[in-house]
């Protein structure tokens, strides 16, 4: 099957929508035919040019959706009549306003995370169906206590403190303001800044103040870094939609490093996830208090990593295809 995929494919991995758009790129080329379109060049010929001579079956928007890109994804049907439109809503951006326009530049299937994703296309009279995100869980793994020792020395961190980690952009939207009020003398607060999101000059300084450490930087081996903590924190706001895509990668890359995992109801992992062994869904700061104490002072039981296993880059690249089959009608 010939499918071009529409994402940003070069660059640091250190962005949600970009790490999406190179492991579909890695799992659909293993059995189909895959031209990867990068749409930071739509106003080249080339770009124009190389999807009507590649025909494709499938033409897949994956950094999306705003109206910008449903325009964009319209113009390529015109351009390709026989090609299939996929929009994959992982970071819902659209006013009000634009929501009129939907539903003349709708594709053929939108592709969704969250509960309310899914209500406002289906109200916009548009297809849709689940498709959450996935993770490498080869090489986000659990990591034994020789290796974590050996990464805080590596990376200078006191083998006795009690390592509290995010990743993510640095931004007050995020809620990671609140990360300076759980450092102290016994907890180290770890903040890895995505640099092609932007960052919070101010708050980055207003952190690194209060005690927390914070690289903004690119970590090509971030699961080094999640390796030598002890817990994960993802404290977003569900109503900051836009902080974040809808399945923060985070989250699942802590996961399947089997690692205790606080998190806020955001998109969709409620979806997802059910709450247990070892993650744990807050709704304001007096439940994360009281949940890293709890996650400190008890001997629980942590299995994140086996609720997060079957949303492996692979088994969402077959998902993934088996929407294409059903789509398009050609046979596997």
């Amino acid at each position: 099957m010939k499918i071009c995929l529409l994402g940003e494919f070069s660059g640091n991995l250190d962005e949600g929508m970009r790490i999406v758009s190179s492991h579909f790129a890695e799992e659909l080329s293993n059995h189909h035919q895959i031209l990867t379109s990068d749409i930071r060049n739509v106003f080249t010929k080339e770009f124009w040019r190389d999807i009507k001579n590649f025909d494709p079956i499938v033409i897949h928007y994956i950094h999306g959706p705003s109206i910008k890109s449903f325009v964009l994804l319209k113009m390529l049907s015109f351009r390709c009549r026989s090609a299939k439109t996929v929009m994959y809503a992982m970071h819902p951006d659209f006013s009000f306003l634009s929501k009129r326009f939907i539903p003349l530049f709708k594709p053929n299937l939108i592709l969704i995370q969250s509960y309310e994703t899914e209500e406002i296309f289906k109200n916009l009279g548009c297809k849709t169906e689940f498709l959450p995100c996935g993770v490498d869980i080869k090489k986000f793994k659990p990591a034994t206590e020789e290796t974590k020792e050996e990464l805080r020395d590596k990376y200078g961190i006191d083998q006795d403190k009690f390592v509290i980690l995010h990743i993510g952009s640095i931004k007050e939207g995020r809620n990671v303001q609140l990360l300076e009020k759980l450092q102290n003398e016994k907890d180290q607060v770890i903040i890895i800044g995505a640099i092609s999101t932007g960052i919070d000059k101010n708050l980055t300084q207003k952190l690194k103040k209060s005690g927390c450490l914070v690289w903004a930087e690119y970590f090509k081996n971030i699961e080094e870094i999640y390796a030598l903590s002890d817990c994960y924190l993802f404290p977003t706001s569900p109503e900051n939609k836009l902080s974040a895509i809808e399945m923060p990668l985070s989250v699942l890359e802590a996961m399947s490093c089997n690692l205790p995992v606080i998190t806020t109801k955001f998109g969709a992992l409620p979806r997802a996830f059910k709450e247990g062994d070892g993650l744990f869904f807050v709704e304001n700061e007096n439940d994360i208090f009281m949940v890293l104490e709890r996650i400190k002072n008890t001997n629980m039981k942590i299995k994140t990593r086996e609720k997060v296993l079957p949303y492996s880059w692979e088994n969402i690249g077959k998902k993934l295809e088996k929407i294409y089959f059903r789509l398009t009608g050609e046979k596997q």
